[in-house]
């Protein structure tokens, strides 16, 4: 098969979407060498993953991507093209070419009041123009499958759910020499429960740091790992005014290659995201075999390992019973047989069905 991508996210994307269109395309290069996988990208010189990437650049044109691409598309002969993130070009299509979309979340529809009227309204037109037109939609959850049934009646019987992997340096194997020198280069050599999430309104750090600061005992600490965004400047307020400057620490400047380490270093995760429509820290965690607590929302509930703790939001004692939880237990986990499902491979194998399943489906 001929298998073209939108590859945008993954040349320019360092985080969730782009980690996903890399983990997915490269596992496919990996375990099915027989196709032909093509990735379209404008020409940039920003592209950050190049190396032994097959790379196709065409016009510069700002509309290449939602119109000029389905050009290239016809061009090259495609049998399937695969949107990665959530939108498929509008126009004319080439016949012999099927069309899949991955569609990640609605949060933009669930969550309204934190994404501005105009980006709600661009995310629900390609959103809606995807499944209108894909022949197959992909799901990473059956919790964002029943919601693009609910509120955009999605065709169920277009949709596939595909769990998505995490990074393969998650599943490699670390020495203690290595995590110990990770958290002396990053000063935090003490037993810490750990976030790891953008500093958004969603991902609801306020209410975490408010619930740690009721802990009696403060011996163990609080890793709060992620990039700068709206709510990091709130979040140092308050920090400071509860007086937990030495007590929760925040780290904004990580490589993705220290992520495992830093894993590898905490005694326990925990996860206060409002929503979400997969969730990958989860599986990073697991990876790890950290003891996890998160908030109780379906999403959670079909992601997470058996052994997980579940708190309720709005409920500060609930999520302070949670961390001492977590400080109690104290022990790694064996989560291999419920990380069976997410490994490369599987979502790699269940890709390729789904693509030769829709090609032959003229």
């Amino acid at each position: 098969m001929r298998i073209g991508f939108d590859a945008k996210r993954y040349y320019h994307n360092n985080t969730g979407l782009g980690n996903y269109s890399r983990d997915l395309v490269d596992g496919l290069k990996q375990h099915f060498p027989q196709n032909a996988y093509l990735l379209l990208d404008k020409p940039s010189l920003e592209n950050l993953y190049l190396e032994n990437k097959i790379i196709h650049t065409p016009s510069k044109s700002p509309l290449w991507r939602s119109h000029g691409i389905l050009k290239d598309i016809e061009n090259l002969n495609l049998d399937v093209f695969h949107g990665l993130s959530n939108e498929l070009p509008f126009g004319s299509w080439p016949l012999n070419t099927k069309k899949v979309v991955t569609i990640h979340d609605v949060i933009y529809k669930l969550f309204p009041t934190q994404y501005p009227l105009l980006d709600r309204n661009i995310y629900h037109l390609k959103t809606k123009h995807a499944i209108q037109v894909a022949d197959t939609i992909i799901a990473t959850s059956e919790a964002t499958a029943k919601d693009l049934i609910h509120l955009y009646k999605a065709p169920e019987h277009k949709i596939e759910v595909v769990y998505q992997s995490c990074g393969k340096v998650h599943w490699m194997p670390y020495t203690a020499s290595e995590v110990d020198n990770f958290k002396y280069s990053k000063n935090i050599q003490f037993p810490f429960i750990l976030y790891v999430s953008s500093f958004q309104e969603r991902k609801n750090h306020l209410e975490l740091i408010k619930a740690y600061a009721q802990l009696l005992n403060k011996d163990t600490k609080m890793v709060l790992a992620g990039r700068k965004g709206k709510t990091y400047q709130q979040c140092m307020d308050l920090i400071k005014a509860c007086q937990l400057e030495n007590d929760v620490v925040i780290l904004t400047d990580l490589e993705y290659k220290e992520l495992p380490l830093l894993y590898r270093s905490a005694m326990g995760f925990i996860y206060p995201s409002l929503i979400e429509g997969f969730g990958i820290p989860l599986l990073e965690a697991a990876c790890a075999g950290l003891p996890m607590a998160v908030n109780d929302i379906p999403v959670f509930r079909e992601i997470a390992p058996t052994s997980t703790l579940y708190f309720h939001l709005g409920d500060i004692i609930s999520i302070t019973k949670a961390l001492q939880n977590l400080i109690d237990i104290n022990a790694l986990q064996d989560n291999s047989q419920h990380l069976e499902k997410f490994k490369s491979l599987n979502q790699a194998n269940q890709m390729n069905k789904i693509y030769e399943r829709t090609r032959n489906n003229r």
